[in-house]
C-alpha cells in the first residue's frame, strides 16, 4: 500500500527486473529513462514511492530518537525542562499566550500582558504564532510545561524525518535518507540552539522543500499547495528562520529561472511523464540496486546524455496546472510573512533601540575559529575543541564545528565515491553553500571591516534586524546532511560486494545503522533537566497589574511563566532589546519598598507587587542583569508605615498591595 504522496510507477526495490534484460541493459535502462529511448538528462533521480510503512517508521523513529537523546525528560513532562531555566521557561509562557490570544482575542494577539502598558510586546522577540494552535488545550503553568516539552520533542523529531523525506526524493535510499535525517536533527550546532526552540523549529525547511520538488516534478496540485502551506508555517514561527528560508527560496526561484530561460528546465519537468512510460524508469535509487558508472566515469556519462539531448525549447516556467496553486500558495506566504512583519516594523519604529547596532551584531559574531568550536555540551567535541571554543566570544551561538563523522562522511559524499545518486552539480552546489552560509554565519567577524556580512545588514532587507548571525548556519546544516546521505549511500554499496562474497548479506545494514549510531552519538549533547518553579498558591488570583521582585533579565522569564496563569498583566518581561521605561522600572526598586519606589509603581499603575524571598538558581545575563531589590530579606524587613501600602506575608512570598496615593512624576521614556 502507498500513500497519497503520488509518483511515477516504478519496479519495487527488490522485485524482479523485465525478463530478459542483462545486467548492463537495466543499469543503462535506469540512466536513460528506458530501453530504446533518447537518452534524457539525468540531474534527478526519480520520484520514489512512499509506503505507508515507511513513512509511520520514520515518524517513529525520529521520535524514538528526540525521546532517547533528551531522556529522561519524556518521564518529567509536568516539572522539568531542558536545557535550563532560561529562555525555555519564557518561550513555554510565549506558545501559552499565542494560543490564549487566538481564542480569546485575535485581533490583540501581538498586545501580551507581559511589559505593561507597552502594546505589541510579543513582537519583542520571535512570536512563535505556528506553534499557537498547540495552547488551544490546557490552561496554566503545568499545561504550559508540558506542551513546550511536547513541542521541544517535536522539533528533534520533525528535522529528522523533515530532512528524510527531501534526500529520499533527491535520489538516495532508506539508510542514506536516514543519515541525512539524523545528520541535520542531531547535527553538533543544534544542541548548542537547544534553549532556542524557535531555533531548532527547522524541521519545516526540508519538508517544504520536499513537498514543492515533488509536487512540481509530478505536478500534483495537493504537494504544491502543501509545500507552500508548510513554509507559511516555518515562517510563522519566527524571522530567525523564516527570513534564511525566504531568501533561500529566492535563490532556488532565481536558478530556476535561469534553467528556464537557457531552455533546459523543461526535460526535467517534463521527466515524469518520460518515466510514466517506461517500466523501469521509475525505480528509487536504494542501496541494494546494482551499481553504476562512479565518480567521474559516472559524471561525464551524465554530461554526455545532457549533450545528447536536444532542448524542445521554452515552455511555459510554471505547467499550467499548478499556476493557480502556485499563485494561491506564494498569496498564503505573502499574507502569513506581512502579517507577522507589521508589529516588528512598527516595534522597530516605536523603539530606536531595537534596532540592531553594528556594535551589537559584531558582539554576536565570530572568527574562523567558530568552524573548528562545538559546544561545551557536546559529549565527543566539546572538551577537544575547548581551546579552540575559548577564541570565540559567544559560545552559545557561535560554535560551527560540523563534527568529524559528520565532515568525513560529507566529503565522501561530496566526491561521488561508488556510485551517487547526487549529480556533480548538486554536489557541488550542496558544498558552495555550505561555504557561503558558512562565511555569512561569521558576521562581522570574519574581516576587521565587517564584510562580506556587513553587505546584507546594510542592504538586503530584513538583515538589519537580525542580532545573531550565527543562526544562519542551519542551512548548512541542511546541505551537510544531505552530502553524509550521500556518503553513506556510497559506503554502503561499496561494502556490498564483499559481504555477499563472503556470505555477510546483512553487513550494509550493520554498516549504515553504525554510521547512524555514530552520528547521533557525536551531535546529541548531554542536556540538564531542571525542575521548573511553579507559582505558590497564594500567588494565583492576585489583582494585577501585578511585579514580582526581584526583577532582572533572568528572573523576568520566571514571572512572564507565573503569568501564564491567567495572563494577568505584569510590567516587565525578557526581550531580545532594552527600552528606557523597563530599565527606570527595574532600576527603581533597588530600594523597594521605599517612598520612591512606591511612587514608581504607582506611576506605572502597579497595583500588586509579589516579593519572593527564595530565589531558585537561574542562568543569569552576565555585565549587566543585576537583580532588584538586591538584599531580599533586608527588602521584607523594611517598614511601609506611611506609604500607602498593605503587606502580608505567606510562606516565602511577602505580598505587598500598593493603595493610593502620590506618584512620581518623570517620564516614562
Amino acid at each position: 500500500m502507498s500513500t497519497g504522496l503520488p509518483s511515477p510507477p516504478r519496479t519495487p526495490s527488490g522485485s524482479p527486473e523485465p525478463a530478459g534484460s542483462t545486467a548492463a541493459e537495466r543499469s543503462r535502462a535506469r540512466r536513460e529513462g528506458h530501453a530504446g529511448a533518447p537518452a534524457s538528462p539525468a540531474r534527478w533521480a526519480p520520484s520514489p514511492s512512499f509506503s505507508v510503512r515507511e513513512l509511520l517508521l520514520v515518524a517513529l523513529g525520529g521520535v524514538l530518537l528526540a525521546v532517547l537523546t533528551t531522556w529522561p525528560l519524556v518521564l518529567h513532562m509536568p516539572s522539568r525542562i531542558a536545557p535550563d531555566l532560561g529562555d525555555p521557561v519564557r518561550t513555554a509562557w510565549e506558545v501559552a499566550w499565542v494560543g490564549h490570544a487566538m481564542l480569546h482575542s485575535p485581533l490583540h494577539l501581538f498586545d501580551a500582558n507581559t511589559f505593561y502598558p507597552h502594546p505589541l510586546s510579543l513582537a519583542f522577540s520571535d512570536s512563535l504564532l505556528g506553534y499557537g494552535p498547540a495552547a488551544f488545550f490546557g490552561s496554566g503553568t503545568v499545561a504550559a510545561l508540558v506542551r513546550y516539552n511536547l513541542l521541544f520533542l517535536f522539533a528533534w523529531s520533525l528535522c529528522f524525518a523533515g530532512a528524510y523525506v527531501l534526500a529520499r526524493e533527491l535520489g538516495l535510499g532508506r539508510l542514506g535518507g536516514a543519515a541525512a535525517g539524523a545528520a541535520f536533527a542531531y547535527a553538533p550546532y543544534r544542541v548548542t540552539e537547544a534553549g532556542h526552540l524557535h531555533v531548532i523549529s527547522s524541521g519545516g525547511l526540508p519538508l517544504a522543500l520536499f513537498l514543492l520538488l515533488r509536487g512540481y516534478r509530478n505536478r500534483s496540485r495537493g504537494l504544491v499547495i502543501a509545500g507552500w502551506l508548510v513554509s507559511a508555517w516555518q515562517i510563522s514561527l519566527g524571522f530567525t528562520l523564516g527570513m534564511q528560508y525566504a531568501y533561500l527560496l529566492a535563490v532556488l526561484a532565481l536558478i530556476a529561472l535561469v534553467y528556464w530561460w537557457r531552455g533546459r528546465l523543461a526535460p526535467s519537468l517534463d521527466a515524469a511523464a518520460e518515466e510514466e512510460r517506461s517500466p523501469a524508469a521509475g525505480a528509487a535509487v536504494d542501496e541494494s540496486a546494482p551499481e553504476e558508472p562512479s565518480g567521474a566515469a559516472g559524471d561525464a556519462a551524465e554530461s554526455r546524455a545532457g549533450d545528447r539531448a536536444p532542448s524542445p525549447g521554452r515552455g511555459p516556467l510554471i505547467p499550467r496546472k499548478l499556476l493557480v496553486v502556485t499563485l494561491i500558495g506564494v498569496a498564503v506566504l505573502g499574507v502569513v510573512t506581512i502579517y507577522q512583519a507589521a508589529p516588528y516594523l512598527q516595534i522597530a519604529h516605536d523603539y530606536p533601540t531595537a534596532k540592531r547596532t553594528l556594535k551589537e551584531v559584531k558582539n554576536y559574531s565570530s572568527g574562523p575559529a567558530a568552524l573548528l568550536s562545538a559546544s561545551s555540551e557536546n559529549r565527543v567535541w566539546g572538551s577537544v575543541t575547548s581551546g579552540m571554543r575559548a577564541k570565540v566570544h559567544s559560545k552559545n551561538e557561535s560554535v560551527f564545528f560540523p563534527g568529524g563523522l559528520i565532515l568525513v562522511l560529507a566529503l565522501v559524499g561530496l566526491a561521488g565515491v561508488g556510485v551517487s545518486p547526487l549529480s556533480r552539480r548538486l554536489r557541488i552546489s550542496l558544498a558552495l553553500g555550505i561555504l557561503v552560509v558558512s562565511i555569512l554565519a561569521m558576521g562581522m567577524g570574519l574581516t576587521g571591516a565587517g564584510y562580506p556580512y556587513r553587505l546584507l545588514y546594510e542592504f538586503a532587507p530584513g538583515w538589519n534586524g537580525v542580532r545573531v548571525p550565527g543562526r544562519v548556519f542551519t542551512l548548512a546544516t541542511l546541505f551537510y546532511a544531505l552530502l553524509v546521505g550521500a556518503g553513506v549511500h556510497a559506503l554502503v554499496r561499496l561494502v556490498r560486494p564483499w559481504g555477499e562474497r563472503h556470505s555477510l548479506r546483512g553487513l550494509p545494514a550493520l554498516v549504515g545503522v553504525a554510521l547512524l549510531i555514530g552520528i547521533v552519538g557525536e551531535g546529541a549533547g548531554h542536556l540538564a533537566h531542571p525542575v521548573v518553579p511553579q507559582p505558590a498558591r497564594a500567588e494565583v488570583g492576585l489583582r494585577g497589574p501585578l511585579m514580582d521582585l526581584p526583577t532582572d533579565g533572568a528572573a523576568d522569564r520566571l514571572w512572564q511563566y507565573f503569568s501564564t496563569n491567567g495572563f494577568y498583566k505584569i510590567p516587565q518581561g525578557n526581550s531580545t532589546f532594552d527600552f528606557p521605561a523597563v530599565d527606570d522600572l527595574r532600576g527603581g526598586m533597588s530600594g523597594f519598598p521605599d517612598r520612591a519606589s512606591i511612587e514608581k509603581l504607582r506611576h506605572y499603575g502597579i497595583r500588586t507587587v509579589v516579593l519572593h524571598l527564595r530565589m531558585p538558581r537561574l542562568p543569569g545575563i552576565v555585565g549587566y542583569a543585576l537583580a532588584e531589590p538586591p538584599d531580599l530579606a533586608k527588602a521584607a524587613a523594611k517598614p511601609v508605615a506611611g506609604l500607602g501600602v498593605v503587606r502580608r506575608r505567606v510562606g516565602s512570598l511577602v505580598i505587598y498591595e500598593i493603595g493610593p496615593g502620590p506618584a512620581s512624576l518623570h517620564p516614562t521614556g
